[in-house]
């Protein structure tokens, strides 16, 4: 069976996680190797589709920003960790819902700086003249240019060596850049997630062969739960593509994803419990047709004893006496 299981492509596996629930029975004996292995792939996959559609997204913004560098931006130029633009900027783009301000002047006040990050309704990024502010909602990161310019060994440059750069690169380069730093991002933040789904679903298939009293250890439950899980990766996977493409977001989706893993977790133990009492069932059966088989061999041997045992030999019939001659327990006359 072991050697079987192993040929089981990685595509079958998908096909019978998700709509083929009687044939689980063929991965509880696999070694939990496989089962990793497969936990690999598929969270592999929904990472490379997802991190796809993101690049794919962010590239479609990288287009837009850098024919704004190159046709709308003003001058620009960073040297000795302070960043300089010729004039202020408020920038807005309705399609992204993106917004730029620069104010490089002289240190602005706290509370301009406030009304800077009140004006950013969504995304935007805010420079000043020695660091920036990336604001995402209510997420606020602070980016020192010094230390930037440090880690990437970076001196000074301006609008013209930065358009140039990118033209170096190509945006075929930066698409492949996105794609593997997403992908890598994404991956990470899957493969925790799903793991510990993971883990938390095949104790609770543990409770539930108890329940339903069916021997099964923690290696069958944590086989069979990777498997239940397989939809609600894969749907998981579409929710994050259409709310990257379309924008669509549900509040109730991580619900429905947990739900639907726990109820296949469910239905697969029901379907095991109902294979092994069909197997006793016929079990019991092959027993009695077997004692019946027994007792009539039995019947039929002692019917061949009997028919084969010899018959008791008869006694001999006398033997007629001739006529003349004298018995010996008859007088002769010679003893008168």
């Amino acid at each position: 069976m072991e050697k079987e299981n192993k040929k089981i492509g990685f595509f079958t596996r998908v096909k019978i996680a998700v709509t083929k629930l009687e044939n689980y029975g063929v991965f509880l004996e696999e070694k939990i190797s496989i089962a990793m292995k497969y936990f690999f792939l598929i969270v592999l996959i929904l990472s490379a589709v997802i991190a796809v559609f993101q690049t794919y997204d962010m590239m479609k913004v990288m287009q837009k920003g850098y024919q704004y560098i190159q046709n709308e931006l003003p001058d620009f130029s960073y040297e000795n960790g302070n960043l300089q633009f010729s004039e202020r900027i408020y920038a807005h783009d309705e399609e992204y819902d993106i917004y730029m301000i620069a104010d490089t002047g002289e240190e602005i006040t706290e509370e301009t700086l406030q009304k800077y990050k009140s004006e950013i309704k969504s995304t935007g990024v805010i420079f000043l003249k020695n660091k920036a502010f990336y604001k995402n909602g209510s997420l606020e990161i602070e980016y020192d240019y010094q230390k930037l310019a440090d880690q990437y060994g970076m001196t000074s440059f301006d609008k013209t060596g930065v358009l140039q750069e990118i033209e170096k690169i190509g945006m075929n380069g930066i698409a492949i850049t996105i794609f593997f730093v997403m992908l890598f991002s994404i991956f990470m933040v899957q493969f925790v997630s799903i793991l510990m789904d993971w883990l938390i679903m095949s104790l609770f298939a543990l409770i539930v062969a108890k329940v339903c009293r069916i021997s099964m250890n923690l290696k069958h439950c944590f086989n069979i739960s990777i498997y239940a899980l397989t939809l609600s990766i894969i749907l998981s996977m579409l929710y994050n593509v259409a709310y990257i493409m379309l924008g669509f977001y549900t509040e109730y989706f991580r619900l429905v994803y947990l739900l639907i893993s726990y109820v296949y977790v469910v239905a697969v133990i029901l379907m095991i419990k109902s294979d092994l009492i069909k197997q006793q069932i016929e079990l019991t059966k092959i027993v009695e047709v077997q004692k019946q088989v027994h007792e009539e061999l039995k019947d039929s041997e002692e019917e061949d004893k009997k028919e084969n045992k010899k018959p008791e030999k008869e006694d001999k019939p006398k033997e007629e006496k001739p006529e003349g001659s004298v018995s010996k327990d008859e007088p002769d006359g010679s003893e008168i």
